[in-house]
């Protein structure tokens, strides 16, 4: 099941990238833009709770995103940016008497379209921004069920959304970001249900703007 607010969030994004980008097709813009983007991420949720005193817990610890965007800009100020990123969360590192050491990597692939405001006028030097994202989100884990009877790799996809807020600085752009990634599957844990996964994240992003096109 897809959370709901995910969904709420990445339909309103469709459908204002469905009515805009017509309507601005023949309309003068400034040039477009690749944004190449790296930062860190704080896993939230199951995704960070402990594995061995949770059913869910995962025990991820913060990590790394990189990904990059493509930006068409409507105007000086509003934007539409197809985009790609993962993150790679610290791995949970351990050691069970009958498994011996033994480690779960959990990462994540996301494809989004971000919606952007950027304020003040196109040649200061400072200007804040927010931005709100929604797109397909493919989870994966690595690991061991929590009885360590059986090794698994299993992915989700799932729609999930962000909200982000920062400022342009020249050719870069800092920000902080909340991601909503709560998903239910019958895959991961055999608990014998299908669960409800909580795998929000917060973050910090740092952007180099590259101009393209015309």
């Amino acid at each position: 099941m897809i959370h709901a607010d995910a969904m709420k969030l990445v339909t309103a994004i469709l459908l204002a990238a469905a009515i805009l980008v017509p309507q601005s097709a023949q309309a003068d813009h400034p040039p477009s833009q690749i944004v190449v983007e790296f930062g860190a991420a704080q896993p939230k949720g199951d995704l960070a709770a402990d594995f061995y005193d949770t059913r869910l817990g995962l025990g991820a610890a913060s990590g790394l995103e990189l990904g990059f965007r493509w930006r068409y800009r409507f105007n000086d100020n509003f934007s539409l940016s197809p985009s790609f990123h993962f993150i790679n969360y610290k791995d949970l590192r351990s050691t069970d008497p009958v498994v011996g050491d033994f480690r779960i990597p959990t990462s994540s692939f996301r494809y989004c379209l971000e919606l952007m405001w950027v304020f003040g006028a196109a040649d200061s030097g400072l200007r804040p921004f927010i931005a709100a994202a929604g797109g397909v989100y493919r989870n994966r884990v690595e690991g061991f069920y929590k009885t360590f009877e059986q090794v698994f790799d299993e992915s989700v996809n799932t729609l999930g959304g962000s909200l982000r807020a920062g400022v342009q600085i020249a050719a870069f752009e800092v920000s902080v970001v909340y991601s909503v990634n709560r998903f239910a599957t019958w895959r991961f844990f055999d608990t014998g249900f299908e669960e409800d996964y909580d795998w929000d994240n917060a973050g910090v992003r740092v952007g180099w703007i590259i101009p393209f096109g015309e």
